[in-house]
């Protein structure tokens, strides 16, 4: 009733001046129009269509109902009971995950205590990552430093070595981190394989010798 009582009134604003008469087009123009322009540019005051105004202030109002319906007093209780049976196995799926992340056994890895394997099955896990992942740049493309001479940048024992493959370096022997590619095992394989194998060995590297060295 509230929505009608506002759209007739605004019908009703909007026709007095046709009621009684007929006018030519300038007539109602002249009628109209709202006392004010701006850069000789002048307004009418024509509103919009009656339709248009209910579903306006019909959404407006539909929205407080909304509101307060779903937000403010809503009862799951009513739900159908296939929602509500759905929602229940959703909530358990959910309880699941958190007892299974909770129960993961936790890393015991220490990456600040890294030691270098020297078995044959990491030495050759080592190669093939090193093969896969390191030699594009520390092969002949020189890109990265020489690793088959004495001269380290950021340190030569196995946990400088881990971290720096793990987490990158910057300034000078700037290199990018391996850590979402490569596991902790894999990391330490590979930088035993570096450090056992590789020191000695004939390279296709130019760089020549970087930073201090390590015997």
């Amino acid at each position: 009733m509230i929505i009608l009582w506002i759209v007739i009134i605004h019908k009703i604003k909007h026709n007095k001046i046709m009621a009684e008469e007929h006018y030519d087009k300038e007539t109602i123009d002249s009628k109209l129009m709202i006392d004010h322009d701006y850069d000789g540019i002048k307004e009418l005051d024509n509103p919009p269509p009656a339709w248009l105004m209910i579903i306006f202030y019909g959404t407006i109002i539909w929205s407080v109902f909304y509101v307060f319906y779903y937000h403010v007093f809503y009862d799951d209780s009513n739900l159908p009971d296939d929602l509500r049976i759905y929602g229940a196995q959703v909530d358990e799926y959910n309880q699941e995950i958190k007892e299974a992340q909770a129960n993961m056994p936790k890393s015991t890895f220490d990456e600040k205590n890294v030691a270098f394997l020297d078995d044959e099955t990491s030495l050759a896990n080592g190669m093939a990552t090193y093969q896969k992942s390191c030699d594009a740049c520390h092969g002949a493309a020189s890109i990265g430093p020489d690793l088959t001479d004495d001269y380290w940048i950021h340190g030569a024992s196995a946990t400088e070595m881990f971290d720096v493959v793990k987490n990158g370096a910057t300034g000078k022997g700037v290199m990018p981190n391996f850590k979402s590619q490569l596991s902790n095992k894999q990391i330490q394989e590979v930088v035993s394989y570096i450090h056992y194998k590789m020191k000695g060995a004939e390279t296709a590297n130019n760089k020549g010798p970087e930073g201090e060295k390590h015997e």
